[in-house]
């Protein structure tokens, strides 16, 4: 997508101050203009992948806005070259085109021709593009009555209609007022989920690590690292700090050879696959025996991502942070991202596949809204979303399929059963539970038993319970059996899930771990830890707090 090859970029500028073109013209004959050469960049050579997200960090002077115009050809370089394929929009000069004696309504045409939009096209946006700047109530005056950020805002509006190929971002993230800033991210964020090759330029470390995947730090011209996002910015800030460390050094990546609140556990085809929450990913390997630093990661970012469900073609795994699903698609040993559903609910917590309907069923949990989507070839739609007034304001934290049913483990106290079949989830029953299973995160049929997991007690307080019983209506009478001891749990039980002729549980928060067991005529047996990571450290918790 972009290959530059031994890239260098020098600049002569004059010695003497000169006053006019005369004096110029004078010296240049006489051979008395004396230049001196300025390097801006010398010998740049990387590559950036289709659909990357790259980061560009360095001081004031580093090169990066040169190095951004020369991938955008608005300069040549001296030596070398630069390769980049598709069409590319460069948000470098936010409001460079316009003419400040026209009207922001007459600003907009303009812009836009600059930036090679059709009239027709303009037409069609014009809407969307006012309603987006909130400057509805400006269109008719001159620029150059606006402040620098209204000028901003508005040329910020024009050029993110597009849908790139690359994408090209210049400290622009931070035009307008908090709120503004919080939209133009979110505008950031759908263009790239769109696919985009982005090269995003920010004085800002936090906002790098938030969204780019691979970092390059320019230092006076030259690449003086290029990498994993955390490994370069945390070079750069030790660099920043004078290279002090801080007084207790702990390895930042330390965490990828563990878990941390794995909460699903899947098989898909050969692959294995563990949703490791609170480390922001979703890790695959083609067996459970080797250690969690050998399996790969699906290069795709997440924040407490919880689940992931796949109907053979397209895998799905939620953003549970930023209210959304992400639609996978394998592309010969890797994953890449196609598709980003939102406007499902707040908080989608957990999925489930229904192979009789085709459909895939999720929970959103803060918002009580149930969503269906399915597969119809080249995307995933949204067939359904149905807020369900039984679940009251319960956080929601499963949604289970259990013979044809939808089984809801709620905040209030409840396991709640509706219709499945026709997508109506009509209310066919519901359970009262004790007040020290109130805090439900799953429930399983297996054998003549449910199983339940429990978070947390009626009052909010962790209070980690699993318990079967064979009748529901047994619970409320606390007639159930405590399973505890006997699968030694030390954490939190999460999710089920079934694969390999095994039951598989996940244990999270304060303890993580993985463990299966059989069950044969309701007799557990066979017990099984595949992976005992334990108590988080400080590189497990760092990775948690960037999510």
């Amino acid at each position: 997508m972009i290959e530059l090859n031994n890239v260098s970029m020098k600049f002569r500028m004059a010695n003497d101050r000169i006053m006019s073109l005369k004096e110029y013209m004078l010296k240049k004959i006489t051979g008395k203009l004396q230049y001196k050469e300025f390097i801006a960049l010398k010998d740049i050579s990387f590559s950036i992948k289709k659909g990357e997200v790259v980061g560009l960090i360095g001081g004031n002077g580093a090169g990066k806005s040169t190095l951004l115009k020369i991938i955008s050809g608005i300069l040549s370089p001296t030596l070398g070259n630069a390769k980049v394929e598709g069409n590319i929009a460069p948000l470098l000069e936010l409001g460079a085109g316009f003419d400040m004696d026209l009207s922001a309504k007459e600003n907009i045409f303009l812009n836009g021709a600059v930036l090679g939009y059709s009239k027709q096209h303009l037409t069609e946006k014009y809407d969307e593009i006012v309603e987006f700047s909130e400057l509805q109530d400006f269109m008719e005056i001159p620029i150059r009555n606006f402040s620098s950020g209204m000028t901003a805002r508005l040329a910020f509006s024009i050029a993110t209609l597009v849908n790139p190929d690359v994408l090209i971002v210049d400290e622009i993230l931070s035009v307008g007022d908090a709120q503004f800033q919080q939209k133009s991210a979110s505008r950031m964020r759908e263009l790239i989920n769109g696919g985009a090759t982005v090269i995003l330029v920010s004085h800002s470390i936090e906002q790098i690590r938030e969204i780019c995947t691979r970092v390059i730090w320019l230092d006076h011209g030259e690449i003086k690292m290029i990498g994993n996002m955390e490994e370069v910015c945390n070079a750069y800030i030790s660099h920043a700090k004078g290279g002090k460390s801080e007084p207790a050094p702990v390895n930042p990546f330390s965490y990828r050879e563990k878990l941390y609140s794995p909460t699903f556990i899947a098989k898909y085809n050969k692959d294995y696959f563990i949703v490791d929450c609170w480390h922001h990913r979703v890790i695959h390997n083609d067996n459970l025996t080797d250690p969690i630093k050998d399996w790969k990661t699906i290069n795709v970012n997440y924040s407490n991502p919880h689940s992931i469900v796949s109907d053979g073609e397209v895998f799905l795994v939620e953003d549970t942070k930023y209210d959304r699903v992400k639609v996978l698609r394998r592309k010969g040993t890797s994953f890449v991202e196609s598709q980003v559903i939102g406007n499902i609910g707040s908080q989608p917590n957990k999925l489930v596949y229904d192979l009789k309907n085709k459909s895939f069923y999720g929970i959103a949990a803060s918002s009580q809204q149930v969503f269906v989507l399915k597969n119809i070839g080249n995307e995933v739609v949204i067939e359904k979303i149905l807020k369900v007034d039984y679940l009251n304001t319960a956080y929601v934290r499963a949604i289970s399929l259990i013979d044809e049913e939808i089984y809801f483990v709620s905040g209030p106290g409840k396991i709640i059963i509706a219709k499945a079949t026709d997508l109506s989830f009509t209310l066919i029953k519901e359970y009262n539970v004790p007040f020290e299973l109130q805090g439900m995160n799953d429930i399983a049929k297996i054998g003549s038993y449910f199983y339940l997991s429990v978070y947390q007690n009626g009052a909010g307080d962790i209070a980690p319970r699993l318990v079967r019983v064979k009748d529901l209506n047994d619970l409320q009478d606390n007639n159930f059996e405590d399973l505890n001891d006997v699968l030694s749990l030390t954490g939190v039980p999460y999710y089920f899930s079934f694969l390999d002729d095994r039951i598989f549980l996940t244990e999270i928060d304060s303890y993580s771990s993985i463990k299966s067991f059989k069950v044969i005529d309701d007799v557990i047996s066979d017990l099984q830890v595949h992976y005992d990571i334990g108590q988080p450290d400080e590189s497990s918790l760092k990775r948690r707090r960037m999510g």
